[in-house]
């Protein structure tokens, strides 16, 4: 058989990884999809009232903990720390 020939001829060993590749790429596709549908099913379920009213209640003592730390610092005269020794 000449060169040539050889040439002209399907190189079995490398269609093989284009094969595996295709099907892996396929597979992927499917499992995409899958991923894809059972994510939009879950976040179009409602929210349960008990994890709405416990974010509501995190919401409310992060603003009261931003607003304590926004207030003045206390008078000295009223048993705050003065900053002096003794």
């Amino acid at each position: 058989m000449s060169q040539n020939a050889k040439d002209d001829m399907p190189d079995r060993q490398h269609n093989r990884p284009d094969r595996a590749e295709a099907g892996q790429s396929a597979r992927r596709r499917v499992l995409g999809d899958q991923l894809r549908a059972f994510y939009d099913s879950v976040t179009s379920e409602p929210v349960p009232d008990t994890l709405t009213d416990l974010m509501a209640e995190l919401a409310r003592k992060s603003a009261d903990r931003k607003d304590a730390a926004s207030e003045p610092p206390t008078n000295p005269a009223e048993g705050g720390d003065s900053g002096r020794d003794g």
